[in-house]
């Protein structure tokens, strides 16, 4: 095989290596011949996931490659992950990264802001995205980017427009953002001159800018050179904001030159009539088809805002909800991708043919409902759900299942009927009722589930972190979690990196930075943990 390898030219490679993170090149081609080897230390395009990445990937990658040869990179604070961005940045600043053209920060425990204090000195970034915890830093400067998108979490509101009033945008062409203000709207169409791309959810502070959203030909006085125009807004009692004629107005005299316009908007004023402005030359020549849901109050454009979770007694769609062709109903039940089946109520003629995610809240389940072969993940809420019916139904007809979420109790449960069965598939195991069973005899989780890299489990006593963590042998990351309804007030062992590793054979035998654990045991108890 290295043999081979080492006729390819370093073109050929370089290629190959483009469409690959940097992890899985390095995984798969090190060390395979010095010729490779040597390709691999002067590569300089490599994009760094540290997203689900193992403990030793990470390692490895801290360790060879160097910041000048890294164009992307997404770091990641998350529980799968904990302190990473801390680690990667523990030997080279942010600064250090001058050929990175694009970056993503998810829930860093500081929300990134001590990587923005030097990001200005990455002139080369194009692309910034962040997934922010609780606030977003003040930001002095940015290079020129072309990208940039915000995630804020549903939970929390707050207007952005101070943390970037500082920031020039005059370069960028897409911008996403959770939630945006009207006046930060103004500012962002003012400012932006080469925006083609934007999408966010307006947020209303005061009933003012609710009333002039409704004149919405007074928002822009000059014409903006949108391409792409995302929208949500949420309006409960505000029928003005779902006038058809009056976006057709707005569109034509302010956005030209837009050929995508997506909007959602939440009313309790929406009906047939509301939707049958909607069916003008207008909005059907340009293929901008839209759709009302009754029981979710909304008016929104398909496919775009088509929903991609359903239940599965939702009513079937009719022609007279939706002004798309009925030869494309299809779309509405295609782009379904998590279905949570509950109780039937409609004799439905179709299937979800590209589920994920699978939930089952329901004892019953009905044939035909859709493909299960596709199906990912696998969530199970109800206890009339006994674990040999979800093994079998697992193993005839998941094959594709890698998460598996039990949000039930299984009692009375023993491991001699399940002796002969394992489904390795599962690399994801979520146990959320795990420690409310107190019964004698402990079930085998990890000999039925052999291959669990992620852990996630309520336990009642700490002493169950060092049993679980020697069991699931395979296990890289694990998020140990005890809530208040069983939570023993006499469990007071502290815990620490040093008590993990003495009570824990799998943890002794490694060094102080072969795991990381972040640990919370001031109200309540959490750990995270992420193993070598």
């Amino acid at each position: 095989m290295s043999f081979l390898l080492d006729r390819f030219p370093i073109e050929i490679l370089h290629m190959i290596f483009d469409y690959f993170w940097a992890h899985e090149i390095l995984h798969s081609f090190f060390d395979t011949s010095d010729y490779i080897d040597n390709i691999l230390s002067n590569y300089d395009r490599y994009r760094i996931n540290g997203q689900s990445i193992t403990k030793s990937d990470f390692d490895f990658i801290c360790h060879f490659i160097l910041p000048n040869q890294v164009i992307s990179l997404i770091l990641s604070d998350e529980n799968e992950t904990p302190y990473q961005s801390e680690l990667f940045f523990s030997d080279f600043q942010i600064s250090y990264y001058n050929r990175l053209r694009t970056l993503k920060l998810i829930d860093l425990n500081d929300d990134g802001e001590e990587i923005f204090m030097n990001l200005h000195h990455v002139q080369s970034l194009v692309s910034l995205e962040i997934n922010i915890r609780i606030d977003l830093p003040f930001i002095q400067q940015l290079p020129s980017l072309k990208k940039l998108i915000i995630n804020i979490p549903s939970n929390i509101q707050f207007d952005i427009l101070p943390s970037i009033s500082t920031v020039s945008f005059k370069y960028l062409q897409y911008f996403s953002l959770s939630y945006c203000t009207l006046t930060a709207l103004q500012h962002f169409f003012r400012q932006m001159s080469q925006l083609k791309s934007f999408k966010t959810s307006l947020l209303f502070f005061t009933p003012e800018e609710l009333n002039v959203l409704s004149h919405i030909h007074q928002i822009q006085s000059t014409p903006v050179n949108l391409i792409s125009f995302s929208l949500s807004i949420n309006a409960p009692f505000e029928d003005r904001l779902l006038n058809a004629n009056r976006w057709e107005k707005f569109i034509i005299e302010y956005l030209p030159k837009l050929k995508n316009f997506n909007f959602k908007f939440f009313s309790r004023n929406i009906n047939y009539k509301v939707l049958n402005r909607y069916r003008s030359s207008f909005w059907l020549n340009k293929h901008w088809y839209v759709a009302f849901d009754l029981n979710l109050l909304l008016l929104f454009t398909v496919p775009y805002f088509a929903p991609t979770s359903m239940n599965d007694s939702s009513e079937p769609i009719s022609s007279n909800c939706t002004t798309l062709p009925i030869e494309q109903h299809y779309i509405f039940y295609d782009r379904i991708t998590a279905l949570t089946y509950e109780l039937d109520k409609w004799n439905l003629s179709y299937r979800y043919n590209n589920i994920n995610e699978l939930t089952f809240n329901n004892p019953y389940m009905y044939e035909n409902i859709g493909n299960l072969s596709k199906v990912k993940s696998f969530i199970v809420n109800t206890s009339d759900w006994l674990l040999d019916k979800i093994i079998i139904l697992i193993k005839e007809e998941m094959p594709s299942v890698n998460y598996l979420r039990l949000n039930c109790i299984q009692s009375n449960i023993k491991y001699k009927f399940f002796s002969r069965i394992s489904l390795p598939q599962i690399r994801t195991l979520a146990l959320p009722q795990y420690g409310r069973c107190r019964e004698k005899i402990k079930f085998y989780w990890w000999k039925l589930f052999p291959c669990v890299e992620r852990l996630i489990v309520s336990i009642n006593s700490k002493k169950q972190i060092p049993f679980l963590i020697d069991h699931f042998t395979k296990m890289i990351s694990g998020f140990f979690v005890i809530h208040n309804d069983y939570f023993n007030m006499y469990d007071r062992i502290k815990i620490t990196s040093q008590w993990l590793k003495q009570n824990t054979c799998r943890l002794k035998r490694k060094n102080e930075d072969e795991f990381v654990c972040q640990i919370i045991d001031q109200f309540g108890f959490s750990l995270a943990l992420w193993i070598s």
